[in-house]
């Protein structure tokens, strides 16, 4: 078998970026083949709250997400799949008990409205309107997304991997990549059990995977992966608000601008939540009937070494902890029974942004990985670059230097406080 190009991870980027190439290439000429050692979504993805919020501290991230954004919110208009897609809205909440946190919702939103997002900026009284119950201090204040969204993570990663197909890509589920060849500097592809496959550039989309991978071949990009630890709840019975208010109407005027349609999905009892001031982050998940709640700062989560051996268990303190954080808000959560937890797996990078692009002493080797949380709010943007890349384009999808994986090897600098990428 014979490839042009091979991607390799079956997650949202993976599936993303085998999608936009394979629209830019001939199937016969120039095949796309995407490898993927388990199942589709089976990692990193599989295990995502897939919030689609903006609020980011740099433009360049503020950018990719609007964009990304409307293209999930246009997604099932523009290709007939439903991917789960719920238009939430996303508060995110600053307060005096941290307060640097007021000062970073305050330049946020006004970040976010210079890069032509809907941005609200909004004090106590009027996040106690849009969240019936919400239990804020009067210095409280909070950026509200009224565009923010959810999908389904599996579904997806499915619709991506299946229009990947329609436009003519290969996807090999089940069969691990054991390898990248590498001759005399440049890529020649990759091995499996069943045997090699030539290619003539190959792109490491592996999430918590890619480290060994690519250390293998002499790329040491720093990457730490961490098992986030992470609580359900059964999602409140959703009190009807009455007439809709004027913002509302102007917000409900939005889904018509990108195209998109009603969900099916029942009425989210809430907004997303990023709780920046007590360090937690909730969504309603339409799709699973649930309410999930993590934590903002990955500081504290377990180290992974081994992705294949990831230890399911969730702690009894860290339910306790999610469930209490999220009644401290929302006190109607105290009668709305537990529905379950989960380990995610997150791929971090020491500035807490993803490393994306060629590696410049490899020819035909790519890099996508150490998205630190926030994959699913960037894929599409992020699978359209990399085919610009490959496809010698002006990449405008995003900032290639922003982004550029060889930057570790210029600065040894971190940032822990931006570990959910804010």
């Amino acid at each position: 078998m014979k490839g042009r190009t091979i991607v390799v991870g079956g997650g949202i980027m993976g599936a993303a970026i085998a999608r936009s190439v394979a629209l830019r290439t001939d199937p016969i000429d120039a095949p796309v083949v995407l490898f993927e050692k388990a199942r589709l979504a089976a990692g990193s993805s599989g295990r995502s709250g897939a919030i689609l919020r903006q609020f980011y501290s740099d433009a360049e991230l503020v950018r990719i997400a609007r964009d990304s954004l409307r293209v999930y919110a246009r997604f099932r208009a523009t290709t007939g799949c439903d991917i789960g897609f719920q238009r939430l809205g996303v508060l995110t909440i600053g307060g005096p008990a941290a307060p640097r946190t007021i000062e970073l919702v305050q330049r946020n939103a006004e970040l976010l409205r210079a890069n032509g997002v809907d941005a609200r900026l909004l004090d106590a009284r009027t996040m106690r309107t849009l969240v019936p119950g919400l239990v804020v201090d009067d210095a409280c204040v909070g950026c509200h997304e009224p565009d923010g969204a959810g999908v389904d993570p599996v579904r997806t990663v499915e619709a991506f991997a299946a229009l990947a197909r329609e436009a003519g890509a290969i996807t090999r589920i089940g069969e691990r990549v054991q390898g990248i060849d590498v001759v005399d500097g440049r890529v020649r592809g990759v091995r499996t059990a069943d045997g090699s496959i030539a290619a003539e550039r190959v792109v490491v989309a592996a999430g918590p995977w890619s480290a060994p991978m690519l250390s293998a071949i002499g790329v040491d990009i720093p990457l730490h992966v961490v098992r986030p630890e992470q609580h359900m709840l059964a999602s409140p019975r959703v009190v009807s608000r009455g007439a809709v208010d004027r913002d509302d109407a102007i917000a409900e005027s939005v889904m018509g601008r990108f195209g998109l349609e009603a969900s099916a999905l029942p009425e989210p009892a809430h907004p997303v939540i990023l709780d920046l001031e007590r360090g937690f982050y909730t969504r309603c998940e339409g799709h699973a009937s649930r309410t999930r709640v993590g934590r903002m700062d990955h500081s504290e989560d377990a180290t992974i070494l081994d992705p294949d051996g990831i230890d399911e268990h969730v702690s009894d303190t860290f339910r306790a902890w999610a469930r209490g954080a999220l009644e401290s808000r929302l006190p109607r959560y105290r009668e709305e029974a537990d529905a379950g937890s989960l380990v995610g797996l997150y791929t971090l990078t020491p500035d807490a942004q993803a490393a994306i692009g060629p590696w410049p002493t490899i020819q035909g080797l790519f890099v996508c990985t150490g998205f630190s949380g926030h994959g699913f709010k960037l894929a599409p943007s992020v699978g359209e670059g990399i085919a610009q890349m490959l496809s010698d384009e002006l990449v405008t999808a995003f900032d290639r230097a922003f982004f550029a994986p060889e930057r570790f090897e210029r600065t040894s600098a971190t940032n822990t406080h931006r570990a959910f990428g804010l």
